[in-house]
């Protein structure tokens, strides 16, 4: 009898980083200090809509960007909290979610880290490891989705890292 064996295959999605920011500051504040600090430019953009896995209707989550075209990384800021649920149920204690997509030095990240944390009423602020989360490439092709379906009217082409 052949023997099956299982492997399990979950890896890190390459180029990403996740940065949680808990903070009570609202989201356009937490947005206009971040392009302050990190010298950014995060834009409001149209609320992410998800359906989260195992409820049954949408829910929105507050969504900024900004395309750094030097470096050729994508910065995204989401609300991790909308009014009912968590769009990263593992990370309760995090208000906001910077996802970085692109290559990122370890001294950048450091640095932008520890300007996050200088930022007054930033709480705590530290890189997540994407081993850690269940659901998170799920995410990341829904906010891709997004990404296309808010560009697509304005005939720019999404430019994934």
């Amino acid at each position: 009898m052949a023997k099956k064996l299982l492997l399990e295959t979950r890896s890190e999605p390459a180029f990403y980083t996740l940065i949680g920011i808990s903070s009570p500051l609202r989201d356009y504040r937490l947005s206009y200090l971040l392009n302050h600090s990190l010298e950014f430019n995060l834009k409001k953009l149209d609320d992410f809509t998800i359906i989260l896995p195992g409820k049954k209707e949408p829910d929105t989550f507050s969504l900024f960007y900004y395309r750094d075209e030097d470096q050729r990384n994508s910065y995204f800021l989401l609300t991790n909290r909308s009014l009912e649920n968590f769009l990263l149920p593992e990370m309760r204690q995090m208000d906001f979610l910077l996802i970085i997509e692109g290559g990122l030095k370890k001294t950048k990240k450091d640095g932008m880290l520890k300007n996050i944390r200088n930022i007054q009423n930033v709480l705590a602020s530290y890189e997540i490891r994407l081993s850690e989360l269940k659901n998170f490439e799920n995410l990341l092709m829904d906010l891709e989705l997004h990404m296309i379906n808010f560009l697509k009217p304005l005939k720019i082409k999404y430019q994934p890292s």
